[in-house]
């Protein structure tokens, strides 16, 4: 059994899409979701979470957008029947005859303020029911961006652009596009949350919760969206007075941040293992991140204080402020510990940056993190001599947090295990097929299937019996 202090935690994933999520909540109200190893599921008192991280929203969890759409009513003019004949294309679901359609309008139909307003909103209907038929918001941007260049004061169209944009990612959602969102919508508590998550992902704390007490106070009729943006201002403010006096240092791909107190030569040491990861792991996962990532060196006494992470911890990556936090205390004196938690928080980070806030199953989370942190744990065969009993993989799909220890150690220890087959027998080329698919949003089981090319609960009985096939051979 590993000691626990070698044991590494990570915070239950939060939301890089948390500010969407509940931005479309507020919005809306509503959604549009034998001998050998046996399998087993813990008890119900067995997993009894522990107090943990502000529970904010699980990033990784799917939402089926509900963009605002509004009724078209058709004014008396030569375009009358035209306009009539599109919006039935679209209520019908005939989106390629009414895009056609919308793109023959003659000029002249835009030069009426009324008509320009009507037509603006048929390319807002179709952009909605274009992401409905695709299940991604960004299938609309298209239709979305031409509403607004016809009606530039179309609140509804714009605020779809502004979701759209946000989920693909794309460069365009200027903080000046959201700025403008809040003067076209200033009731709307959206902008203000999707500035506040940029905010965030530059280190600007102070920023991001004056904006995130602007959306609190235009949520009042939300209680679960006031719970929410309570808990992560606290959160966030926690954060922010936990590391008000810490320096900051740069290198290529990373920014440190310390305790002025702190030994130089730790943070030195810091950022030289971390740019040897960054070309190692980058490597081997096929990706390399496209923005720094943050790193925060706490003392060991302030460090589970600050984190809120689980008592068996000793280094976490937080996705929801987009950094990683390790204890540094006496870390020169154990290098290779050192090494090890930064390497495999490194990874957490990586895998958050390339899965672009989809799912991923914790246990394959931390048994990659294990792999390619170049100091894995023993396989549990090599563990154990005798009957062991295993949590079934299912079961160790979400996060961690608040398992306790024990249950913790089996975990990591399945999850580094099943992620070694799986490397061993299917190969890091599959693995990254495997990522890219999970990128896209795809169900796990399904892309299991689809890049592995044998079912997920194949996969674990062939694990398991490899498993039983070792402790065998070790008793003989």
């Amino acid at each position: 059994m590993l000691p626990l202090h070698n044991e590494r935690g990570s915070v239950g994933t939060l939301s890089v899409l948390l500010m969407l999520i509940i931005a479309l909540y507020l919005w809306h109200d509503h959604w549009l979701r034998q001998k050998g190893p046996t399998l087993f599921q813990p008890p119900v008192e067995a997993t009894a979470p522990i107090p943990p991280l502000p529970q904010l929203v699980d990033k990784q969890a799917h939402v089926e957008f509900t963009p605002i759409q509004e009724q078209v009513s058709v004014p008396i003019s030569p375009f009358a029947a035209v306009i009539t004949n599109i919006n039935q294309m679209i209520q019908q679901e005939k989106l390629q005859d009414a895009l056609r359609a919308l793109q023959g309008m003659p000029p002249d139909a835009l030069t009426d303020l009324v008509l320009r307003g009507q037509v603006s909103t048929l390319w807002n209907d179709l952009g909605i029911r274009q992401a409905h038929a695709a299940a991604n918001m960004g299938a609309g941007v298209a239709a979305y961006k031409t509403a607004v260049a016809i009606n530039a004061k179309n609140a509804t169209a714009y605020m779809n652009m502004v979701l759209a944009y946000w989920e693909l990612k794309d460069p365009a959602l200027t903080t000046e596009m959201l700025e403008a969102a809040m003067r076209l919508a200033p009731d709307d508590a959206m902008p203000h949350l999707i500035l506040a998550q940029r905010l965030i992902d530059k280190d600007d704390l102070a920023s991001a919760t004056t904006h995130l007490e602007h959306a609190k106070s235009r949520s009042a009729g939300s209680p679960q969206g006031q719970s929410f943006l309570n808990s992560q201002i606290a959160y966030i403010e926690n954060a922010q007075k936990s590391e008000q006096r810490f320096q900051a240092r740069d290198s290529s791909h990373f920014t440190v941040k310390y305790d002025g107190g702190e030994d130089y030569a730790v943070w030195t040491r810091v950022l030289e293992i971390l740019e040897d990861a960054y070309r190692d792991v980058g490597q081997r996962l096929g990706h390399f991140p496209n923005k720094p990532i943050l790193v925060v060196l706490h003392t060991r006494e302030s460090f589970h204080n600050a984190t809120g992470g689980p008592a068996w911890s000793d280094g976490l990556y937080d996705p929801s402020l987009g950094r990683i936090k390790i204890p540094t205390q006496g870390a020169l004196t154990d290098q290779a510990w050192l090494a090890r938690v930064l390497r495999h928080e490194f990874v957490h980070a990586l895998l958050d940056d390339r899965l672009k806030g989809h799912r991923i199953p914790q246990w394959l989370n931390e048994g990659l993190a294990m792999q390619l942190a170049g100091d894995s744990p023993p396989d549990i065969a090599a563990l154990v001599r005798g009957e062991v009993r295993l949590i079934n993989l299912a079961h160790l799909e979400g996060p961690w947090g608040g398992m306790p220890a024990q249950y913790a150690m089996v975990a990591y220890l399945e999850g580094n295990s099943a992620t070694r087959y799986l490397i061993d027998r299917f190969g890091m080329g599959t693995v990254r097929d495997l990522l890219d698919r999970l990128s896209k949003g795809d169900a796990f089981p399904a892309a299991f299937q689809d890049r592995v090319f044998i079912s997920y609960d194949d996969f674990q009985r062939r694990w398991v019996d490899s498993l039983d096939q070792s402790l065998q051979g070790g008793r003989t």
